[in-house]
């Protein structure tokens, strides 16, 4: 190693040792302040490495100082009778401006200011030496026994006058008109004429030292001061330039003066189109969460006229037990959920192609496509069991490619289905799923709740959630899924399908499944949520 080296890795080890020194002796104190005739107070302090900190937050509270805070530019502004002190969080800077002239200096101090836990920690001597020296006050620090001497100065007489005086300056949305008062004035009344340009304050049960208000500057944005004092009220009445828009009063934390927020067209144009901007938004989503309620839900009935679909153990046709809990499950819909209307891509014994159902689906603007049908087996009897719910995807297994093999095959009973279908190859229906992405998790958390809550209702097993590639699912514009309600070629199964009180317990679990599902898409939209 060489002289270098070992020089930098000593350095290193120093800074890091110096690092953790500094973090174990930074602790949260207090000062004490002594009075002459009352008992102690304490203010909040930080010793850093022997440092002392001191909350300005606190002792503008304690000492009953006008203060300010902007959260978003981290910064607190203290009034004393005739300077304003402007602090920066993590800045070793203070502001000082002398309230009559506007002027400002900038001092700095020896450390940064700290800003933890909302408090703005000031270096304790520099700030009360500050405070004392344009307060008035007088305040003597002991740094040995961290604790402050306070003498109140005599109380002041009876204010001759309630205003004794204004000022304005400016500020990013206009300006600032202060009325700097005696004491806190609740009853006023702010009138602004925009046609004339003037603006009058109305104050009842006050006097006011007119020719001190005289003296504001009538340059730039006042033009023009006149008062009318009353033995019962005082108004003041100011002509301000044409740039002027609106004026309203403001109530700022700790002070008793009395704001006026002067707003110029500008500003006044720009807030209008920022309103009328967000009430578009506001509108806009409140359309889309109108057009996006779950009002309409699609039920098909698989299979129908010509196409039987699967034929159970004991003859049961596939296309009569879906069209059964088809509509039961609308009879449900229709009785209890008054705000849904339900769409059948068939009432009836009847054949309706697999691309006319979404299409139907998509014509009525429906919001949940729901496909009912009945599993098999090639070899019947079979001990092949549960209901199993799809969404449209390429089959992961060889039973889910099966069964939708199974499904897909009646497009052979459509006329001209080569043509129509030709494009559906294995890669284009990866391509037609992805068009569905917007509807998967709603797809995904529909037939969720559906195999649990089926799950609850039923005896038949529960055999999951699982995906295969149904042309039925091609198309829809909306979350759509597949119910396998049970096996006909089961002997078991085939007689609950079959049975009227196996298709109405069906449909009310599917029913059951709806309610929720809508209970929950629906607090997605009222919350702003885009989805689940």
């Amino acid at each position: 190693m060489t002289i270098q080296r070992l020089r930098t890795s000593l350095l290193s080890v120093l800074l890091l040792t110096l690092l953790a020194s500094s973090a174990v002796s930074s602790e949260k104190i207090t000062i004490r302040i002594n009075y002459p005739d009352r008992s102690p107070s304490y203010l909040r302090a930080l010793d850093l490495n022997g440092a002392l900190f001191v909350s300005s937050n606190d002792f503008a509270a304690l000492f009953n100082l006008p203060f300010g805070i902007s959260r978003e530019r981290l910064k607190l502004e203290l009034r004393l009778p005739q300077h304003r002190i402007k602090i920066t969080a993590n800045n070793p800077y203070l502001v000082l401006t002398e309230v009559a002239t506007n002027t400002s200096s900038v001092l700095q101090l020896p450390l940064r200011v700290r800003f933890v836990d909302s408090l703005y920690y000031v270096p304790a001597q520099q700030f009360f030496e500050l405070v004392e020296r344009f307060s008035g006050q007088s305040i003597r620090w002991e740094l040995t026994s961290r604790s402050l001497s306070y003498s109140p100065a005599a109380p002041p007489s009876k204010p001759a006058y309630d205003i004794v005086g204004a000022e304005i300056e400016p500020r990013l949305n206009g300006y600032l008109l202060t009325l700097k008062t005696t004491r806190k004035l609740s009853e006023f009344e702010v009138l602004f004429k925009q046609d004339d340009g003037w603006l009058f304050v109305t104050i009842a049960n006050a006097t006011a030292d007119t020719a001190a208000l005289k003296r504001l500057s009538t340059g730039g944005v006042i033009r023009q001061v006149l008062t009318f004092q009353s033995p019962t009220s005082i108004q003041l009445t100011f002509r301000l330039t044409k740039e002027i828009a609106r004026a309203e009063p403001l109530v700022e934390e700790g002070t008793n003066h009395l704001l006026i927020a002067l707003h110029t067209k500008a500003e006044v144009e720009k807030e209008e189109l920022e309103r009328r901007r967000q009430e578009a938004i506001r509108e806009r989503l409140d359309r889309e969460r109108i057009r996006q309620k779950l009002d309409v839900i699609v039920i098909d009935a698989g299979h129908g006229g010509k196409d039987p679909g699967t034929i159970g153990v004991g003859k049961t046709k596939e296309k009569d037990v879906t069209l059964a809990i088809a509509l039961k499950l609308g009879a449900l819909i229709e009785r209890h959920l008054k705000d849904v209307k339900v769409v059948y891509t068939r009432k009836d014994d009847r054949f309706v192609e697999l691309y006319r159902r979404t299409q139907i689906a998509n014509e009525a603007d429906g919001k949940l496509f729901i496909s009912i049908h009945c599993n098999s087996t090639d070899r019947k009897p079979s001990s092949a069991n549960g209901f199993e719910i799809y969404l449209l995807r390429p089959g992961k297994t060889e039973s889910a490619i099966r069964i939708a093999e199974r499904e897909n095959s009646v497009i052979q009973l459509e006329e001209g289905y080569e043509q129509r279908y030709k494009e559906l190859t294995e890669e284009n229906f990866i391509l037609v799923a992805m068009r569905q992405s917007a509807f998967v998790r709603y797809s995904e958390r529909f037939a969720e709740i559906a195999a649990e809550t089926m799950s609850k209702h039923l005896k038949i097993k529960n055999s999951g959630v699982k995906q295969a590639g149904f042309y039925v699912l091609v198309g829809a514009s909306m979350p759509n899924v597949l119910v396998e309600t049970g096996y006909l070629s089961n002997r078991q199964e085939e007689r609950v399908l079959r049975s009227k009180e196996g298709q109405q317990k069906i449909a009310e679990a599917l029913f059951e499944s709806i309610k929720e599902y809508k209970r929950i898409y629906e607090e997605t939209l009222q919350d702003g949520r885009s989805s689940f």
